[in-house]
């Protein structure tokens, strides 16, 4: 072989190696001209192999030899591309002092047929120079994309363009922090000082990468760099941009991450009504952050007025999120709510503002919040949030705007069941009875249509609800009754004057005067002073019902059994007469005597072995399981008067959110309604999302008679409590390291604490000392509060 070929065989693979002692000695010694030709099969230089190894001592003889600085292997990349690839600066200083170009780009120079065999065709020469991942790319397209910032800071002060695009339409900002671990802070410096560079250089902001449909923003948030995402704010970007992919924002980004910093900024320079926009499956950036549990984020959304009713494509509320992801979702829903109660105080007057936007947020039925926290709540313990001084306030609000409908559904029951029941009476007494029979007929019509509509309103809650069908059943059978029984009477009178009605008129009339007393009880108990009865009657009544089927078949057995043993007794003549009897007989009408009468009678028959039967059924059903039901009714009623309240109030916002789902349907906002009775419809629809109580001394000003007195006490508790905690943050003049320490340390396990008694409390409050113990509750926080503070 050539000793020329040796020594530059020898001198390639010293480059490769980062042999530069060696490299230089050959060069200086035995130089020759090959020894600047390419080699391999991508045909690569010793200058780029020296510039990529960072070999300023190499490049300086190449170039007093006369080597082409600029010169490019066959897939375009130069010295230049590889020192901004490897991030040495200096190498890029000196190619660019010595007439190298920032415009270089990557790309197929040329395709050669013939390829020699011999040692400089190998390919293994330049086999760890790094292969780009796209044509078009320039050295300022990798200095980015690999987080060089002193490489890209001398690359566009040498003139570099900043908007240059590679074959795909990617800029280089485009391809900013995609190497970068948020985790590594001297990586995030550079990125944010790149950042900088190009934005100064009027880098376009608002580029879109063709592959993900991201901008720079996107990338910014990610990474949660507040520093960043404030430049390109300032610089024009598009804070709302949904990318193409998944639609998500940069706020939705910056709240799946939690970055507090870059979505405080973000949310300051979007318009308020956007801090719900959706992605491509309706999440909003607040179910992002509660999907991650970072709770400080959606705090934050909450405040800038998110929705926490705001529902995905699968029905996932912000509210079911929160209570699936974030620890303690209760007392975290209490903090925000506690804070929307504060004091607006001056020398002469002080009042107590009550904020209920984070429960009406704007666009949303007002209940919506309300009826997703109760869907969201598995237990009773979790729905003592409806116990906050807010949350009650707000329905109290909500039902004295909403009653006037309900009054007007319970008066057209109660003239339906009074007329309905005089009916009966003078059609059986055959008088005349024409004002009775219209006057039912029109109730039973507004019914009907008023159930129907219902129906077809929201047909998924109202078809599962037992009212429906049986307020639909009441308005059908008097409806029938009215018509055809009219007809029947004019008949009956023109045959025979003594003539009784049909037979299925009877039956007919007294269903339908049993269902619409029934139903007229129901709507009695949706009153709030009645609802604690009307829940304690249904749940003993679902208890008792399950007791029943559970012994169904003893009570059974024993209805045959006594029908076999005294079938000479004519209570006992057939099986329902002998399960009626001895359902009766559970309750100790048991008629001994007719019973076990004498022989001769014939009343009884195989004497030893019905006393046997009768004893056994006395103990264990009228007895045992008589007793079982009776106990379980206790049992429940103590165990209602803990959690009566609750349950009072979940009936309240259920009916609640009824007639404001209702009155706020299509229907009633259509042409046809008479513009007066569509301003009275939304006045009684909706509440002021803000209200405000005056007090002096502690002595309240009647400036809201809806609300009880018990809970404006308890409203001014709780902003005076909140104005206590203002008041000692702003005073406190401990060091802000000895407040963190405070809270780390102290805080967190005097939290937890606080939260497992006011659970305790909450649970034990009901409405006859419902303000008496919400004062207990947050008197013994605020002396825990303050004995733990003097220890600090």
């Amino acid at each position: 072989m050539n000793p020329r070929n040796d020594d530059h065989v020898k001198l390639i693979t010293s480059i490769e190696n980062n042999d530069a002692e060696t490299a230089v000695k050959i060069v200086t010694e035995r130089f020759d001209e090959k020894f600047l030709q390419p080699v391999g099969l991508l045909h690569v230089t010793a200058v780029q192999l020296a510039a990529w190894q960072g070999r300023i001592e190499l490049l300086e003889l190449f170039y007093k030899n006369g080597a082409d600085i600029s010169v490019t292997d066959k897939i375009g990349r130069c010295a230049l591309f590889h020192a901004a690839h490897r991030g040495n600066y200096q190498v890029v200083q000196w190619l660019l002092e010595h007439g190298a170009s920032v415009e270089n780009r990557v790309g197929i120079n040329a395709c050669f047929k013939r390829i020699s065999f011999s040692i400089f065709s190998s390919p293994l020469v330049g086999r760890d120079l790094p292969t780009p991942e796209c044509w078009g790319r320039t050295p300022l397209h990798q200095a980015v994309k690999n987080n060089h910032s002193q490489v890209v800071k001398i690359l566009v002060n040498a003139g570099a363009d900043v908007n240059t695009q590679d074959e795909h339409g990617i800029t280089p900002l485009l391809l900013a922090g995609s190497t970068v671990s948020p985790e590594n802070p001297d990586e995030m410096c550079k990125f944010d000082e790149i950042l900088e560079i190009l934005v100064n250089a009027t880098a376009s902001t608002n580029v879109v990468h063709p592959d993900t449909g991201t901008t720079a923003l996107h990338s910014a948030a990610v990474l949660g760099s507040s520093t960043a995402t404030k430049k390109l704010l300032d610089a024009g970007a598009w804070p709302l941009y949904r990318c193409k992919s998944t639609g998500s924002t940069p706020l939705h980004l910056a709240a799946s991450i939690g970055s507090t910093e870059t979505l405080s900024i973000l949310l300051e320079r979007i318009p308020s009504g956007y801090v719900d926009v959706r992605d491509n499956i309706n999440r909003t950036p607040l179910h992002r952050a509660s999907y991650k549990g970072h709770s400080d984020c959606v705090q934050i959304l909450i405040n800038h007025g998110g929705n926490l009713a705001a529902k995905t494509k699968t029905g996932v509320t912000v509210v079911d999120a929160i209570f699936a992801h974030i620890p303690r979702p209760v007392f975290f829903l209490q903090h925000i709510l506690d804070s929307r109660v504060r004091t607006n105080s001056n020398q002469k007057n002080s009042h107590i503002v009550v904020d209920f936007d984070v429960l009406a947020p704007k666009g949303e039925l007002q209940m919506g919040v309300v009826m997703s926290l109760i869907a969201a709540t598995s237990d009773v313990e979790q729905l003592t949030i409806l116990q906050h001084p807010l949350v009650e306030t707000f329905l109290c609000l909500k039902w004295s705007k909403l009653r006037v409908f309900f009054f007007s559904l319970v008066f057209v029951h109660a003239l339906l069941v009074l007329s309905l029941s005089g009916y009966s009476m003078t059609m059986l007494q055959h008088e005349d009875c024409i004002p009775l029979r219209r006057t039912v007929t029109s109730c039973s019509c507004i019914l009907f249509f008023h159930t129907m509509a219902q129906v077809f309103m929201v047909p998924r809650y109202y078809i599962r609800q037992f009212e429906t069908w049986l307020s639909l059943a009441c308005a059908t059978l008097s409806l029938t009754i009215s018509v055809d029984g009219g007809s029947v009477e004019s008949r009956g009178k023109e045959l025979n004057a003594s003539r009784h009605p049909p037979q299925w008129v009877l039956h007919s009339i007294s269903l339908a005067i049993l269902l619409a007393w029934m139903q007229m009880m129901l709507l009695v108990g949706r009153l709030p002073m009645c609802g604690y009865y009307a829940l304690m009657f249904s749940t003993v009544l679902k208890n008792i019902l399950k007791v029943l089927l559970a012994f169904v078949c003893l009570i059974v057995g024993f209805a045959f059994s006594f029908a076999v043993l005294f079938h000479g007794n004519d209570q006992f003549r057939n099986s329902w007469r002998a399960v009626v009897k001895t359902v009766v007989m559970m309750m100790g009408e048991y008629e001994y005597g007719a019973l076990f009468s004498d022989e001769k009678n014939g009343s009884s028959f195989l004497q030893a072995t019905s006393r046997v039967v009768f004893l056994a059924f006395v103990m264990l059903a009228s007895i045992v399981l008589m007793h079982l039901m009776i106990g379980l009714a206790v049992n429940d009623i103590q165990g209602l008067e803990k959690e009566g309240h609750i349950r009072q109030l979940l009936k309240q916002a259920e009916f609640v959110g009824h007639l404001e789902r209702l009155t706020s349907h299509r229907i009633f906002r259509g042409n046809w309604l008479h513009p007066r009775l569509g301003t009275l419809l939304d006045s009684r629809r909706s509440i002021p999302t803000k209200i405000t109580f005056g007090y002096h001394e502690r002595y309240f000003h009647e400036s809201s008679p809806s609300v009880p007195t018990r809970l404006r006490e308890a409203l001014f508790l709780l902003a005076t409590g909140n104005s206590r905690g203002c008041e000692s943050d702003v005073t406190s003049d401990k060091p802000e390291s000895c407040n963190n320490n405070n809270d780390d340390n102290g805080n967190r396990e005097l939290t937890a604490l606080l939260e497992e008694v006011l659970l305790q409390l909450r649970m034990s409050y009901y409405p006859s000392s419902a303000g008496r113990n919400f004062v207990k509750s947050f008197n013994a926080r605020n002396r825990t509060i303050q004995r733990k503070s003097s220890n600090f």
